[in-house]
């Protein structure tokens, strides 16, 4: 658990593998302010982790790849629920970003999967991919947002399959100078 910390609440750099982080709590952090982060580091698995409260963001990928991230759980930040920064071969499968101030999950990355996440009641939208290519989307849910649910800007060769972006103040499913993405299923 890190609670309360000027900086990160729990932090792994440069290169730790095959870790498994499981039922840590990032809470109350301020300054940087990031729950839980992930900088250079591969090949990890996190799984039922909390980051609550904190001045920033709650769980942040940084040069990070190949990590598994199932039921973790990034709620009432002050900034993006997860953050997905130059960050590529990533698995997220159940997690929610919930009642952030920016949005639920945001991505910059490329070669990630993300199926049945929740974006909901966040200040921004839901999940944002913003110029990230090669992406698959699968199961998500962008629900009750100030912006939008689902939204694509500037992000090629996407696949989004079967995702919900319901009750938002604006689009559910958005897609901004973006080409080649495939559509199915999607409501």
């Amino acid at each position: 658990t890190g609670v309360s910390n000027s900086g990160y609440g729990i932090y792994l750099l440069n290169s730790p593998k095959n870790n498994t982080l499981r039922f840590n709590t990032g809470i109350s952090n301020s300054s940087t302010g990031i729950g839980i982060m992930l900088s250079s580091s591969d090949e990890n698995i996190l799984t039922y982790n909390t980051a609550f409260g904190n001045a920033s963001v709650g769980i942040h990928l940084s040069f990070a790849a190949n990590n598994n991230f199932t039921s973790n759980n990034g709620s009432s930040l002050s900034a993006n629920g997860f953050q997905i920064a130059s960050s590529d071969n990533n698995i997220l499968i159940s997690n929610r970003g919930v009642s952030n101030t920016s949005n639920g999950i945001y991505s910059d990355s490329e070669n990630n999967t993300l199926t049945s996440n929740i974006g909901i009641s966040n200040t921004s939208n839901g999940i944002t991919f913003s110029v990230a290519d090669n992406n698959n989307l699968t199961l998500n849910t962008g629900s009750s947002n100030s912006s939008i649910g689902i939204q694509l800007s500037s992000s090629d060769n996407n696949h989004l399959t079967s995702n919900i972006g319901i009750s938002n103040a604006s689009e559910g499913i958005s897609l901004g100078s973006s080409l080649n993405n495939t559509l199915r299923v999607n409501r």
